[in-house]
């Protein structure tokens, strides 16, 4: 009967019979070739059961560092293998055996005394399987199908390799983060300068893009490592020049994730015969080109992620007006000396009243300044807004009082430079500084049958202002009655002698009087000035309107008092002269406001800060202001550093006749007493016959946007003024598009889906091969390349470009199992 295998293996090691020759196992007898062996020489004999016939191997160790020969023969032949590896992958009997469970360790049998120290012994490489010399325990089977389960399956097709599920897991993990850490960059670069937004952007996006582009390249690898192992067997089997040379390959691998190297391995791929479909119709038909292409994709998309990613980021600027760093500079809002001389010199023309002067015409007065107004407590304070000319260095305002050009921006060009020197007013700031305003409030005039004499036998309309309506006025804006209100009214110095007035009329309760031509004008105005700016701090105005209108253009209006005498219209029907009247208190001061000067456009109020002249801090718990550079004290001292209206009586005498002018000259006609738009305004109605009963707020508003729009414009003339000048800062603000970031890291998804499961296999069912150094060892250690020729020697300490000089021109081919065969054959 015979021995089982291991008790063969260890009789054979043990024995004390010299082998004369090298012996070849074969089914059922031993065979012998003409190398001479000694008991010296170690010999393993490995038996394998198959069927019903057994196959013994016999590996003779040809040197000492341990490479053998193994010899087989069969029935009908003899063949000669170079290692283990080929004779084991040669025994069709064993298709699914693996020879790399096996390894070489010397063998050592202490309780005989004729054993060979030295003899190799093949275990497997799992230490948990090692063979034993126990006749009890078979040796473990380990084949390709057991290694299929341990590493997976290929759940789509079985044309491609085993997925790489950890790299997969990896990129899908790095998928499904990358919206939450974009949506982290976007909230850390919100509220920051431009600069740092999209430095933080950028580094975010770029370090998503990284990971993801670096998961996308890992899974890609494989396509051109697949591809380019495939061109090499394709090269191998080609008749005429068969292999590729070392060089090639070479550069073929060098950077494994590498457009160009994608990029010259379809070249050559499309230059060589052997990679073409016919040339290889009966062994590969994948389009090895399209995994070339696709590769070529991924390296695309992801070269391109972090600047898509930054894309998919919107970065909007918003500017943010600070108020805690400023600096002085000094802009064009007060009269200069110059400036005043010619309001001087301007002053009998707009006292007389047969003239009607005004500083601007009508085809240039729509060149003024815009009015503005705010609301400050109960009051309306009205501005003429800050135009460009005064921020410039060689600007002015409308208060040159120069006759030839009353629109400062007519002299602008595009040409003009913002480049003030040290004091450059920049777009893009607030500006603070003083600025005239007007606060104005009106009373109708009471008891009219007393207070107002419609016509008088010389001609004339009589107003009286009672003085509680004055107290009333000025109590209201918390001014003190003025002290020339206060004399008794001379009645003699108004009224014409002949004329008669109201008995019920108490001279004692009259402040002041005015008297009205019989003009035919609908609105007529009476002023008297309370304060004449002397005290540094503006002007107070007692302002009186007179409306006169007939009746036959007034359907809806309602009117104090009216003519006693009826006038007869064009159809000869009866009309009357309807009398209104109001009495209103108007105020001129100085108030601070902060005015931006816009990169885009005009330059625009905000508000008001406080009332007053002198520029000063609005320091909070919160906020504290803080002076960039010197004061302008210091720089210039010639700028004033507050507004003064001591030395502009002149300038405002010709302002205010400059602006009753214009309003009178807004009239039907001279006569017959007809409305007009001014004084359609003074009422809740509208249009031509609209003017339905005079209104003080109404009245108030109206003249209060006259006197803003033709009197506060000329308070700024090529005087310099103290501003604080507070640079805006542009912050950011940032969002992300869901919809189109959620396709995109879709997409790369997919991407990564479709490289990590469509590895294509390699031709003739060949193990995956890489770039790796365990595919090199398999490569060459394996005999799975081999060169055509030989290859001399190559010496040590040899530089690398020697190297590749010396054997870059070797051809390698790919010899799989079938080829070593029919090559041995």
């Amino acid at each position: 009967m015979d021995k089982d295998p291991e008790a063969r293996i260890s009789d054979m090691a043990t024995s004390s019979q010299k082998i004369p020759l090298g012996h070849t196992l074969s089914t059922g007898h031993i065979s012998t070739v003409p190398t001479p062996i000694t008991s010296a020489q170690p010999v393993r004999v490995v038996t394998h059961n198959h069927g019903d016939s057994t196959t013994e191997l016999t590996i003779v160790p040809l040197t000492v560092a341990g490479s053998c020969q193994t010899m087989a023969t069969s029935n009908a032949q003899k063949i000669q293998y170079r290692s283990l590896n080929e004779a084991i992958h040669d025994d069709m009997s064993q298709p699914d055996f693996d020879p790399r469970i096996l390894e070489f360790e010397p063998i050592s049998h202490s309780g005989s005394a004729k054993s060979v120290p030295s003899a190799p012994l093949l275990i497997p490489l799992h230490r948990s399987a090692v063979y034993t010399d126990s006749p009890s325990k078979p040796p473990p089977s380990y084949s390709l199908r057991t290694r299929s389960a341990l590493l997976g399956k290929q759940p789509l097709a079985s044309g491609f390799e085993i997925p790489y599920w950890r790299k997969i897991f990896f990129h899908t993990a790095l998928c499904l983060v990358s919206y939450p850490i974009l949506l982290a960059v976007m909230l850390v670069a919100r509220n920051k300068s431009i600069f740092w937004t999209r430095f933080i952007v950028g580094v975010g996006c770029g370090l998503v893009g990284l990971g993801l582009g670096y998961s996308l390249l890992t899974l890609a690898k494989s396509h051109l490592e697949a591809a380019t192992w495939a061109t090499v067997i394709h090269q191998s089997r080609f008749d005429d020049s068969p292999g590729v040379r070392l060089k090639d390959l070479a550069a073929t691998t060098e950077n494994s994730t590498s457009a160009w190297t994608a990029l010259r391995l379809l070249w050559n791929r499309t230059m060589h015969p052997a990679t073409a479909r016919r040339s290889r119709q009966d062994y590969d038909q994948r389009p090895w080109s399209l995994f070339i292409a696709f590769f070529l994709l991924l390296v695309l998309v992801a070269g391109t992620l972090p600047f898509i990613l930054g894309r998919l980021i919107n970065i909007d600027s918003n500017l943010i007006h600070q108020r805690e760093r400023y600096e002085e500079i000094s802009i064009k809002g007060d009269n200069s000396d110059t400036d005043i001389a010619r309001a001087s010199r301007l002053k009998p023309t707009f006292e007389d009243f047969a003239l009607t002067w005004t500083m601007a015409p009508f085809s240039t007065h729509g060149g003024l300044p815009p009015v503005v107004s705010f609301s400050w407590g109960s009051d309306n304070i009205y501005f003429s807004e800050t135009i460009m000319s005064q921020l410039l260095a060689n600007g002015s305002g409308f208060g040159t009082f120069d006759t030839e050009t009353t629109d400062p921006s007519l002299n602008l060009s595009p040409s003009v430079s913002f480049d003030n020197g040290p004091e450059e007013v920049l777009p893009g700031s607030v500006l603070r500084f003083s600025k005239w305003g007007i606060r104005i409030r009106c009373a109708k005039l009471p008891d009219p049958d007393v207070n107002l004499v419609p016509m008088s036998s010389n001609g004339m309309s009589y107003l009286f202002t009672p003085r509680a309506v004055l107290a009333s006025l000025f109590s209201s804006f918390g001014v003190d009655y003025p002290e020339s209100s206060m004399v008794p009214f001379d009645i003699a110095k108004v009224v014409q002698p002949g004329d008669a007035i109201s008995t019920a009329l108490n001279m004692s309760d009259i402040a002041l009087g005015a008297a009205f031509y019989n003009n035919g004008v609908g609105h007529s105005f009476f002023s008297r000035p309370v304060s004449m700016g002397a005290d540094g701090k503006g002007w107070i105005s007692i302002e009186e309107v007179l409306v006169r209108l007939n009746t036959s253009y007034t359907p809806n209006g309602t009117f104090a008092r009216k003519s006693d005498q009826s006038i007869p219209d064009a159809q000869g029907n009866p009309t009357w002269i309807g009398y209104d009247a109001a009495i209103c208190v108007e105020l001129f001061e100085p108030w601070i406001v902060e005015v931006y000067n816009s990169t885009t456009g005009l330059p625009s109020t905000l508000r008001i800060v406080e009332p007053g002249n002198v520029v000063r801090s609005q320091d909070t718990p919160e906020i504290q202001e803080e002076l960039i550079g010197l004061p302008l004290s210091v720089t210039d001292p010639d700028v004033h550093q507050q507004l003064n209206s001591s030395k502009l009586a002149d300038v405002y005498e010709s302002a205010h006749g400059n602006s009753v002018n214009q309003i009178l000259k807004d009239n039907g006609r001279d006569a017959y007493y007809v409305p007009s738009p001014t004084v359609v305004s003074y009422t809740e109605g509208e249009g031509p016959l609209g003017y339905m009963e005079l209104s003080a707020p109404y009245f108030a508003q109206a003249r209060g946007l006259a006197d803003a729009s033709n009197i506060l414009p000329y308070f700024s003339g090529t005087g310099d003024i103290l501003a604080r000048q507070y640079q805006d800062l542009v912050l950011s603000n940032t969002s992300i598009n869901p919809l189109f970031m959620g396709i995109y890291l879709g997409l790369i998804f997919l991407l990564g889906l479709l490289a990590g499961f469509f590895v294509p296999r390699l031709p003739l069912n060949v193990p995956h091969r890489g770039f790796e150094v365990y595919s090199w060892i398999a490569a060459f250690h394996a005999d799975e390349l081999m060169e055509i020729g030989g290859m001399s020697g190559i010496e040590k300490n040899l530089e690398l470009h020697e190297i590749a000089q010396q054997v870059g021109d070797v051809r390698f081919r790919y010899i799989d199992t079938n080829m070593r065969k029919e090559s041995k054959i």
